[in-house]
């Protein structure tokens, strides 16, 4: 097939990307590094209402740098954060950076969930002492290579959404474009959002139509009315009686989308822009004022000038961005499992096809 998922259906089907996770399921938090053998051209763009990020001011685009040498998802909120300061040590000591004379400066873009009051006591415990989140990263940074684990993994650990567990999902599409080249776009996603990922009760997805194969589960779209009263009161009834909302404080959805296609700074925006549909389109509500909701966006072709690719060709890898953060989020939702007294999993209640 000329248009169809990677051989991995993962964001690493991009070469040059290499992806690295660590998870402690005791306390119930992880960490996701996402880098390469060279930096990346970089954009971010941020649509929820509150944000944990970190050195994403260099990203923008009347700004000099636009680059980044690897990106940081991690648990943790504020302290989480951490993450990128240990990703930044390893890279250094691996003589990888953004170079100023004699100085080597690795540029470490992140963002972070809020995933504390996945086990509370373990939180209470290890917070105000050594952070954890820069040991979750150097194992994280030392394991990347190009295939790696979705669902309750990485930054995923202790990630929930208004209904089921949260976690990581990552998928990807490659295609011809007009200039007869053929270039692959992915995204990798961890998915704690505010919003419900499902149809109503379930089991179908709220995306289900962007489905390939049963990458999430098979079971296609649904001819249920979509009825907002009923998601936005009660959790499906197999689930449990719980309010629906009863933890909308705490949530976020963090990103990134990448390709090899030759993308300017401007380009790369763009397709951070585009990302975020797939947010929308995958869980409701989305970008709310709780959400911390952040998509960075990356190329491995290094060094664009000038816009190279049509309009049409940007059109068509955003629009395959949205779609591929989309699947992303939902497969985080497919393949997690509860991790301690977190929401449980898809996979409880719904038999796949």
């Amino acid at each position: 097939m000329e248009s169809a998922p990677g051989i991995k259906n993962l964001i690493t089907d991009i070469p040059g990307i290499q992806v690295g996770h660590a998870e402690d399921n005791e306390i119930g938090t992880g960490v996701t590094v996402i880098t390469g053998d060279k930096f990346f051209s970089a954009a971010v763009d941020v649509r929820g209402g509150g944000p944990g990020t970190k050195e994403t001011d260099m990203l923008s685009l009347e700004n000099s740098i636009g680059r980044a040498d690897a990106i940081v998802l991690s648990g943790g909120s504020a302290f989480g954060l951490d993450a990128c300061s240990e990703v930044q040590d390893l890279l250094r000591q691996d003589n990888k950076g953004y170079k100023v004379g004699k100085a080597i400066v690795p540029l470490v873009p992140g963002a972070v969930i809020f995933d504390l009051n996945i086990n509370d006591e373990p939180h209470v415990n290890i917070i105000g002492k050594h952070s954890p989140w820069r040991k979750l990263a150097h194992k994280a940074y030392k394991s990347a290579n190009t295939d790696f684990l979705l669902g309750s993994f990485g930054a995923g650990c202790g990630a929930t959404t208004a209904t089921l567990k949260g976690g990581q999902g990552s998928s990807s599409w490659s295609q011809i474009f007009s200039n007869g080249k053929k270039y692959t776009v992915g995204a990798i996603m961890i998915n704690n959002a505010v919003g419900n990922p499902l149809l109503n009760e379930g089991p179908h997805f709220l995306s289900a139509h962007l489905e390939f194969g049963n990458e999430f589960g098979g079971y296609g779209t649904s001819n249920d009315i979509y009825d907002n009263i009923l998601r936005a009161k009660r959790l499906p009834p197999t689930i449990g009686k719980k309010e629906i909302f009863d933890n909308i404080s705490s949530n976020t959805v963090i990103g990134v989308v990448a390709t090899d296609a030759p993308l300017t700074r401007s380009n790369l925006k763009r397709l951070a822009i585009m990302a975020h549909d797939g947010i929308a389109r995958s869980i409701s509500p989305a970008h709310t004022p709780m959400d911390g909701d952040t998509i960075f966006s990356i190329t491995t072709c290094q060094d664009i000038k000038e816009q190279v690719l049509e309009n049409v060709d940007i059109l068509a890898l955003g629009s395959r961005a949205s779609d591929c953060v989309a699947r992303a989020c939902n497969r985080a939702i497919y393949d997690a499992e509860e991790v301690g007294n977190s929401k449980p999993g898809w996979k409880k209640f719904f038999q796949s096809k």
